[in-house]
């Protein structure tokens, strides 16, 4: 099986995760208060920043140094993995309880004890897809994705409908996450903990992991200053309909997700035997596959967005229109700015300088721009997608250093312009035929235009050539 034949049993995984996750908020948003729904998604904002730290970097570890270990390596491996998640899980529930008897006056006090706890729950499930993908067993990874949020789908709307408030969410979920955390720890029993492992390595593990899980939580931080913000300084009504906004371009990161998951093992082993010309003709064409993948995609969105969110959120949601269009612009700097090649040299202290220095650039740039500009709510994403595109930058800069190329050399970049040209192109078209139509008329009308007309100028630009199509046959999920 071909490694793009392997990333795509995760994007297909990932895609029909985030198809069913879609049924939740479409679920919730007609349950709850927009107040609630609001309280809901401050607590996964909390979740989310705790778990990127406490995670201490372990499921990308996996990635690196699961290719240079032996079997009995391998077992020692997920051994200390889930024993520092074991600790890092009994933190989170102190921590969780300790601010829910300091903040009594905090409208989410009452909540932070249970987040703990659902906290501990999720760090014993995150390396499971990781792990799965470095055994070579993307299927099942991918399926796992599927059957964890079948789960959270069954589960979810029936606590929010016997309880449809913040209580009855946080019980859902929870429950979800002692479901999903069975089997994780079912999984990596069975196949590594009771089996002896070798020579014990957490000071390196940990050396490795630990500037990924700072560079990952200031990411997190990064990635939703603007929502902390929105907290502040706007109603918890115009925090929901920001969320939903500013929702579906990191979604898309699960191509992304799914291809650095497979590349990076790679790329981390030819860097063990010091082949860099393999690694960068590696990352040169995973960036070209990338782009033909985001670059239409991001344009195609931004046509159907406005019938899409009415359609989808109801029309109360209808001001996250223009905050999810300035959003799809991360689109486009996601084939550059995945730092995979960095990961796999081991570089992650770099990566969390840059993190940390980007988060400070955004949380400054965002104040500027709310005080001065006169955006509103348009100023956070504005400030966030420039502070993405200056890391990618940099990113892309450094990457080119460790592998000794030049900027002009790192990538096809006619291919690049070509795939963006093909876009624009199908783009204009798409628009100027669903233009006389309304409602979800106009998104399947535009869905068609863009794939006919992207099909023909791709193949007129040189965008999408024989191997494209071999490609895309070898691809088909049936």
């Amino acid at each position: 099986m071909s490694l793009a034949q392997r990333a795509a049993l995760l994007v297909y995984g990932r895609a029909a995760a985030f198809g069913l996750s879609l049924v939740i908020p479409v679920v919730l948003v007609r349950l709850l208060a927009q107040d609630e729904y609001g309280s809901y998604q401050q607590l996964v904002l909390l979740y989310a920043t705790a778990q990127t730290f406490l995670l201490l970097g372990v499921p990308r570890s996996l990635s690196y140094f699961f290719p240079r270990l032996g079997p009995g390596g391998h077992a020692q491996l997920l051994r200390q993995s889930v024993s520092l998640l074991a600790m890092t899980g009994l933190l989170a529930i102190v921590l969780g309880l300790g601010a829910q008897l300091l903040l009594t006056d905090h409208p989410l006090q009452p909540y932070l004890g249970l987040l703990g706890l659902y906290t501990a729950l999720m760090l014993l499930v995150a390396p499971l897809q990781n792990l799965l993908v470095v055994e070579g067993r993307e299927r099942a990874s991918a399926l796992s994705m599927v059957g964890f949020v079948i789960v959270d789908v069954v589960v979810m709307p029936v606590a929010v409908w016997l309880r449809p408030d913040v209580w009855g969410i946080l019980w859902g979920i929870t429950v979800a996450a002692t479901i999903k955390a069975a089997v994780s720890l079912g999984y990596a029993w069975r196949r590594y903990l009771v089996h002896s492992g070798g020579r014990p390595f957490v000071r390196e593990q940990l050396a490795y992991g630990v500037p990924v899980g700072m560079m990952a939580m200031v990411g997190i931080l990064n990635l939703n200053i603007d929502k902390y913000l929105v907290g502040l300084f706007f109603p918890v009504g115009a925090f929901a309909v920001y969320y939903i906004g500013a929702l579906w371009a990191p979604v898309f990161n699960w191509t992304t997700q799914s291809v650095v998951q497979v590349v990076i093992p790679r790329l981390s082993a030819a860097h063990h035997k010091g082949d860099l010309a393999a690694m960068q003709r590696l990352r040169s064409r995973m960036a070209s596959r990338m782009a033909l993948v985001y670059f239409p995609l991001a344009t195609l969105m931004a046509i159907i967005a406005p019938p899409l969110i009415e359609l989808m959120f109801t029309s109360a949601y209808a001001g996250a229109v223009p905050i999810f269009t300035i959003y799809l612009l991360l689109l486009f700097n996601r084939p550059f700015g995945s730092g995979e090649v960095l990961m796999a040299a081991g570089r992650t202290r770099f990566l969390f300088r840059l993190a940390l220095a980007v988060g400070l650039l955004n949380l400054g740039l965002s104040l500027l721009l709310l005080a001065r500009s006169g955006l509103g709510l348009l100023a956070l994403p504005v400030a966030t997608v420039t502070v993405s595109w200056i890391s990618a930058i940099a990113i892309l800069h450094r990457s080119n250093r460790e592998l000794g190329v030049t900027a002009g050399a790192a990538y096809g970049w006619r291919t690049l312009a070509a795939i963006l040209a093909s876009s624009a192109l199908a783009g204009a078209v798409a628009w100027q035929a669903a233009a006389p139509f309304a409602g979800a008329t106009v998104i399947a009308v535009a869905i068609a235009a863009y794939g006919v007309s992207f099909a023909i100028a791709g193949r007129l630009t040189g965008a999408i050539g024989p191997a494209e199509w071999r490609l895309l046959r070898s691809l088909r999920p049936f």
